[in-house]
């Protein structure tokens, strides 16, 4: 028998918050979906239909009196005190707790002081927005996303494969289980170390253009796509960078090696093998998956379910001889619609396509 929760209640009605609760809801969830968050946040949140009741933080305990399901997404630093929280209060029996947080070991292994009766999973959803707040919700925003569960070690088997199936029907994920240790190893590889190198060639640059006036100037393209991270939000990455520093050292070593072969490769004009290897390495990953790195020329469209939507809009952009060089429809309902994923070559015209098709009604918005 499938599980079937009668309430969830979703800590923080932010974006991924907003858009669980869409999401929840525009799949058929018949429950009762409770918000905690500010005023201003729950205000929002309720006109938007992302939550059928709104508590203040200071009511957690109230608001998860009769919860199934409670859904912690905070930042990282906030989920940690949550659960220190949720440890000296009275909880209901067979609550599950799970959390949307981009690192794992630490949240649970906080998560361990739970009473015995609160089952606890956490969870990383690859799926996210440059925007923030419930105002932005999106109830696709998971749609073909990789959700990756990361369980305590003794939780039943069984019920974290209900769980599972429960967020891939209403979500339209993609579950993926892993150890906490291994979660955090890769996203230190394929996301936290990639942005502290975009850190790196900004300041480089930025050293440069000291030297040589005019090296911001020239700044685009390549280079723009390779550090568009670096302007990413330093209280959310200080959460993320303190709490996975094991994972994240030994990799800046082995990246300080890798740079220190290019170096002396130069000298000797021994590239070739590295620039090969990366080539292939590179062609196998999947550009149309959400995964831990996004491409910034990606455009999301919100598509209506009717004949010739896509024939419009593509027309439309070809009109403004605006090139689409991928298309991929990620996930439509019968009825409802969904959202179209357009690919274009730079970030340039990902923003023309945008400022188009938001002038002739579309709904658009650049994924990053």
């Amino acid at each position: 028998m499938a599980f079937a929760p009668e309430r969830i209640t979703i800590y923080s009605a932010g974006l991924l918050g907003g858009s669980l609760g869409l999401a929840l809801k525009n799949s058929g969830f018949k429950g009762t979906i409770t918000g905690l968050s500010s005023p201003a946040n729950l205000e929002i949140a309720g006109k938007l239909g992302c939550i059928d009741e709104g508590f203040s933080y200071d009511s957690l305990e109230n608001a998860i009196k009769d919860t199934d399901i409670l859904f912690l997404c905070s930042p990282i630093g906030a989920i940690l005190k949550t659960i220190n929280q949720l440890s000296t209060m009275s909880l209901p029996e067979g609550l599950l707790v799970t959390d949307v947080g981009s690192t794992k070991q630490r949240i649970v292994e906080a998560a361990r002081t739970l009473p015995p009766h609160v089952h606890f999973t956490g969870g990383h959803p690859m799926a996210g927005s440059e925007k923030s707040g419930p105002s932005t919700s999106d109830p696709y925003l998971f749609q073909n996303a990789i959700y990756v569960l990361t369980p305590q070690s003794g939780n039943p088997e069984e019920k974290e494969k209900e769980f599972a199936e429960l967020l891939e029907r209403y979500l339209g994920c993609r579950t993926l289980f892993l150890s906490p240790e291994t979660h955090d190893k890769i996203v230190a590889t394929v996301s936290h170390v990639p942005h502290l190198l975009a850190v790196a060639l900004v300041c480089l640059a930025e050293k440069m253009e000291i030297q040589i006036p005019g090296t911001l100037t020239l700044a685009a393209g390549s280079f723009r796509d390779m550090t568009r991270i670096a302007s990413s939000s330093y209280p959310m990455w200080h959460d993320i960078l303190s709490t996975n520093r094991s994972a994240i050292e030994p990799l800046l070593d082995s990246l300080i090696s890798i740079l220190s072969d290019i170096k002396s490769g130069l000298c000797r004009d021994s590239l070739k093998e590295y620039f090969e290897r990366s080539g292939e390495v590179r062609s196998r990953i999947t550009p149309s998956s959400k995964g831990f790195l996004r491409r910034l020329s990606e455009v999301l469209v919100h598509a209506k379910d009717q004949p010739g939507f896509i024939a419009e809009l593509s027309g439309l952009l070809a009109k403004k001889n605006i090139n689409i060089k991928d298309i991929e429809v990620l996930k439509v309902r019968e009825g409802e619609g969904g959202t179209i994923r357009l690919a274009f070559e730079n970030s340039d015209t990902a923003r023309d396509a945008i400022e188009l098709l938001r002038r002739n009604g579309f709904s658009a918005r650049e994924r990053t």
